[in-house]
């Protein structure tokens, strides 16, 4: 039992690497097409706390709109991604022209997802009202096997021929056979990553916009760069997510030419 475990977080620092030298090596279609397409979606989670705060930015007219449009930018992100790490039929061309055929599985599946994490805040309200205790411990573990499974479920959904409620059920069946502590350790880095790029837009950008009650050049130019680092980190939790499924793809646990093959799918599409 403790040689199993041993190997698979042996396997689970394999998979940071080999996600982190991909992005690195692909870094022009990463950085650009993926990574511009995120940029509505992670401006407008970083923009939540003053959108439904006191100090508006967006108008509440507008907010149907501009949610609908980060929303897409989001999945025709994903898609871009899960595509172009698509073993079978890779795409590193420009948007909308090869990764279109996913969208409506992953759209699908997103709002599912969705549908999961009310259920899961219903039944942390119903749970911390009943014990107090509980309401410490319960969202902060429910918040993060939630944006677990829903990013497994949407490569779930790209890659293994499924959609909606049945792509969330076999991304929990990957996580579980993955192990727990593993999946966990898997995913960690990226979700610290962008708590902390949360923090520092709240620190560099809305403590700033609250203390002149103005935007500006500067402030706007700021909030786009760090906007743009939290696509990146989206980027690359996206990678991780596919590695992580192509790993449990063939057999239960994947050698080190499956996990490495990955990389050379992408090469032979590149060169073709």
């Amino acid at each position: 039992m403790e040689e199993s475990q041993y190997v698979k977080m042996d396997q689970t620092g394999k998979i940071i690497r080999i996600s982190i030298h991909t992005l690195l090596k692909y870094y022009e279609y990463f950085t650009t097409i993926p990574a511009l397409l995120l940029l509505p979606f992670s401006a407008s989670l970083l923009l939540s706390e003053t959108i439904h705060g006191s100090h508006r930015i967006i108008k509440p007219q507008t907010d149907f709109p501009f949610l609908f449009l980060s929303l897409s930018s989001f999945i025709a992100s994903k898609a871009s991604i899960i595509k172009a790490l698509n073993p079978q039929k890779p795409c590193f061309q420009a948007p909308f022209s090869g990764f279109i055929s996913v969208y409506k599985p992953l759209l699908l599946t997103h709002l599912s997802s969705l549908a999961m994490d009310s259920l899961i805040v219903l039944f942390i309200s119903m749970a911390s009202s009943l014990q107090p205790y509980i309401g410490l411990i319960l969202p902060v573990f429910g918040a993060f096997n939630s944006v677990m499974v829903s990013n497994l479920a949407l490569v779930m959904a790209a890659m293994g021929n499924c959609k909606g409620p049945l792509a969330i059920y076999k991304a929990c069946s990957l996580l579980k056979n993955g192990g727990n502590l593993c999946s966990f350790l898997l995913f960690l880095p990226t979700n610290l990553c962008l708590f902390a790029i949360e923090a520092l837009f709240r620190f560099r950008v809305m403590r700033i916009y609250r203390l002149l009650g103005k935007i500006n050049a500067s402030l706007a130019l700021e909030g786009l760069l760090i906007a743009y680092l939290y696509s990146l980190l989206i980027v690359l939790e996206t990678i991780i997510c596919c590695m992580f499924y192509k790993s449990f793809e063939p057999i239960p646990m994947a050698t080190d030419d499956q996990i490495h093959g990955s990389c050379c799918d992408l090469e032979f599409a590149r060169q073709r």
